[in-house]
Formats: C-alpha cells, sequence, structure tokens
C-alpha cells in the first residue's frame, strides 16, 4: 500500500489520474500511458479530420510556439498553416497528399513554424490515418508534433562546419561481426572522391574502391590495428579518382561502444602538394645528382636492412665495389665534363645489367657498390666480370674529339648467415680490402674476398 499510494501522489503531481488500488499491483488505462508518453517526450498532438475538417489541438501542441490554446481559438487547419513557414507549407502539402494517395508509408516532414517570439521553429510533424470502424467510416489523421530546432541548428552548425574545413568530416562503424559502414560523411566526398556522400553511406566501397591497390592493404591493417589498441588512426594513402591519383590522410580517434562496435570520428585531407614535396625531398636525399643512382646515404640503409632480413629469414646477398681506374688522370687530361660523361655513362651500364631488386649507388667521386639480394658470389663475380667486359669495350670521346677507353677494378664479397655474421662496416671494409687486392694486382680486374680473380 505504499508503494502504491507513493506512486499515486508522483503520478498527480505529473497530471496524471491514477485510481488507488487495494491491489498489489496498479492497473493503467492506455489513456494515461498515452498521456505520460506524450508528457515524458514534450510532443504536441493533433487530429484533424479529413470529413468534416474538425480540428482538434492538445495544450503542449500550442505551448510549443509560445501560445496557449485559448489564445488560439477559434482552432482550424488554416491555424496550422496559418503559423507555417511560407517555403516550407508546400513541402508539407507534398507530403501529406503522398501519404493519402498510398505514395508513401508515413506521412513526415520537418517544417519552420513561427513562434510567438518571433522566431522560427523547427518542428518535427509525423501522422497516420485511421478509419472508424462504423458504417460512418469517418477518417481522422492524427499527429504529433515534436520541437527539433536545437538538434536542427546542431545539424546546421556541423554542415557549415563540414563546408569551411578543408577536408571530409566522417563517423565510421566497425561491427563486432566486421561489418563496416560509414554513419555520417559531409558532401565534400564529391571533391575528394568524386562520389556523392549518399552513396558513400548506402555503400563504404564506393570509398574503398577508390584507394590505390598497392595502399589498401595497408589502410585496412591500420584500421584492424587501431581497433584493436583503440589507438589514435592516422594512415597516408593515395586514391584513384577523376582520371589522377592523388594523395590524402585520414586521422580519427576510436571509440569502443558497450555492445562491441568501434566508431571513429575524423577527417580526411588533401595532402597531395605536400606529399609529392616530401617524396621529392626524400628522393633528392638519397640519389646522386649526377648519375640518377642511389647516393651512399641509401646504399648504407639498404645494407641495414639486407642484414637484418639475413639475419632474421637466412637469406643470402652480395656486394661488388667498383672503382675506375685512372679517373684523375682522366679529369686531368680531357676535362671535368669528359669526366662527369665517363661517369654518366658507366652508371648507365650498370643499370642497364643489373636487376631490377638490386640496388646500385654511387659512393663517391668514381666509387660505385652493387647490392645483390639472394645472389652468391660466384653470380655476383660474374655480373662484375660482364660490367667489366662491357665498359672496356666503350669508346669514349672527349670534347677536343680524342678517343680513349675506360676501364674499373672491383672487390666482390658476399654475406650469408649461415658462414659469418660481419656488420655493415665489417662487410663494407672486406669488400673495399677486395677492392684493394684489384688495384695493387694492376686494375681492370676482379677480385672475390680478397683472392685474385
Amino acid at each position: 500500500m505504499g508503494k502504491e499510494l507513493q506512486l499515486g501522489e508522483q503520478s498527480t503531481q505529473r497530471g496524471l489520474t491514477v485510481k488507488d488500488s487495494v491491489t498489489e499491483h496498479m492497473e493503467l488505462t492506455p489513456e494515461i500511458l498515452l498521456k505520460a508518453i506524450l508528457e515524458g517526450t514534450g510532443a504536441g498532438t493533433w487530429e484533424w479530420n479529413l470529413d468534416t475538417q474538425e480540428v482538434i489541438y492538445n495544450e503542449r501542441w500550442a505551448q510549443l510556439l509560445g501560445y496557449s490554446l485559448a489564445e488560439l481559438e477559434p482552432v482550424s487547419f488554416q491555424t496550422w498553416e496559418s503559423l507555417c513557414h511560407p517555403s516550407d507549407l508546400q513541402e508539407a502539402r507534398n507530403a501529406l497528399a503522398s501519404y493519402l494517395g498510398g505514395g508513401s508509408q508515413k506521412f513526415e516532414c520537418v517544417i519552420r513554424m513561427l513562434h510567438r517570439d518571433g522566431d522560427w521553429r523547427w518542428i518535427h510533424t509525423r501522422g497516420t490515418l485511421l478509419t472508424s470502424q462504423d458504417d460512418s467510416g469517418t477518417r481522422w489523421l492524427m499527429g504529433t508534433h515534436l520541437d527539433v530546432t536545437r538538434e536542427k541548428m546542431s545539424e546546421h552548425q556541423l554542415e557549415q562546419l563540414s563546408k569551411s574545413l578543408p577536408g571530409i568530416i566522417y563517423t565510421f562503424v566497425l561491427e563486432p561481426d566486421g561489418r563496416y559502414y560509414f554513419s555520417y560523411v559531409s558532401e565534400k566526398t564529391w571533391d575528394f572522391y568524386g562520389a556523392r556522400a549518399e552513396e558513400c553511406l548506402d555503400d563504404p566501397d564506393n570509398i574503398f574502391s577508390l584507394i590505390h591497390p598497392e595502399d589498401l592493404p595497408r589502410v585496412h591493417e591500420s584500421i584492424a590495428r587501431s581497433a584493436e589498441t583503440l589507438e589514435e588512426w592516422v594512415c597516408e594513402y593515395r586514391v584513384r579518382a577523376r582520371g589522377t591519383c592523388y594523395w590524402l590522410k585520414g586521422v580519427s580517434r576510436p571509440e569502443k561502444e558497450p555492445d562491441g562496435r568501434i566508431i571513429w570520428h575524423g577527417m580526411t585531407i588533401n595532402i597531395d602538394i605536400q606529399k609529392n614535396l616530401e617524396l621529392e625531398l626524400e628522393q633528392l636525399s638519397i640519389t646522386d645528382e649526377l648519375t640518377g643512382l642511389y647516393n651512399r646515404r641509401y646504399m648504407l640503409r639498404k645494407l641495414q636492412e639486407s642484414v637484418a632480413e639475413g639475419e632474421r629469414y637466412g637469406a643470402t646477398f652480395s656486394l661488388i665495389s667498383l672503382d675506375v681506374d685512372f679517373f684523375k688522370a682522366i679529369n686531368d687530361s680531357y676535362g671535368h665534363p669528359t669526366g662527369d660523361a665517363v661517369l654518366i655513362r658507366f652508371a648507365d651500364i650498370i643499370a642497364s645489367r643489373t636487376r631490377k631488386s638490386d640496388t646500385v649507388a654511387r659512393t663517391g667521386g668514381e666509387e660505385f657498390i652493387i647490392l645483390m639480394p639472394k645472389t652468391g658470389l660466384a653470380e655476383a663475380e660474374q655480373v662484375a666480370e660482364s660490367l667489366r667486359l662491357a665498359l672496356q669495350s666503350e669508346r669514349f670521346v672527349s670534347d677536343e674529339g680524342e678517343t680513349f677507353t675506360v676501364t674499373f677494378s672491383a672487390g666482390v664479397v658476399n654475406w650469408s648467415a649461415e658462414e659469418q655474421t660481419l656488420a655493415v662496416r665489417d662487410l663494407l671494409s672486406a669488400c673495399d680490402q677486395a677492392l684493394y687486392a684489384a688495384k695493387r694486382s694492376g686494375r681492370n680486374r676482379i677480385v672475390a674476398n680478397g683472392n685474385d680473380d
């Protein structure tokens, strides 16, 4: 009885009429439940008799617009029309006609209505058609009005913000079963991907299918890693769209929901200019300006990677160090432009007789190194010998028309995890020692591991 009384008092305070009962449970009529729901949601109600044009509004309907119902008397369908924004009225009429004509499953629209204070409020209108079961067949269209001004203003502010920002704002969702989709994307998807926001919301692969095939696995891997660690997702990737290829960068923070879903909120920006400049600067930093080959810095990096890979997987590789014979004499006799031409031509010969997997670098004035992965000593010697014969048969012409030939000396070493664990510095030293042995033996020859070939 104590609980029943307390509940009855609370219901009375909320304007509900609840009959106390001596039974253990309180019976609530559908009318009371409906009134409680309406009061809780703050919705106004309206009822419109399509046959007699009678209209009934509740008090809350008038309060949404700053009035009391008595102030709007006598109420009619025209009462609603007079308060609607002229630009939205036709949209509402079209929605109503579509519903009554069977073109849509429900009557629903969001329109502006004039508040007593003079400002426009966004009102979400919903309605459904009921027909009496008696012989009269009277038709009533009944529904609710709900003030969604705050939500509409937030939506408008988000739209304006998305237009002013330099990238796409998005919300990306990953379900526990692996399904993924965008729950929100801003209109700039058209500028970035050539796809409309609606298309991206319908199917996320309208975006993912445009990512460069070489980058797509990395993008998926980075998403999976962010989902696992819940760390910020940052990824740079190329996109193929509008007949061109360009770089984008995505940044977002993940949140894990109680149901296991992970939601990222973030932004994607175009970094094509910056990325291309970065790649260009990086290329310049690892490239020899004269020959276009890699420089010593890059070769050292590749050697370190090769040693690490060899130690991990047991792979082998060979190294060839080449030095043009008597190069100073060439510069002194024919001039530096001719000496540069010799180096450029020698670089072309090396590039044409090595594999794409090989790394070729100019490491000094007339010094070159070739890194040959998965290559034994004998095979590397053969490559060095073919280069020696090719350069030896080449004819060079000075600016004065003099013809001359050029040779080189080379040292060859092999690295194998099974036989040795030389560090990069020791490996280069061993290769230099083999090169010096070739020089001491008369030049124009190849020495492998310090032994005369």
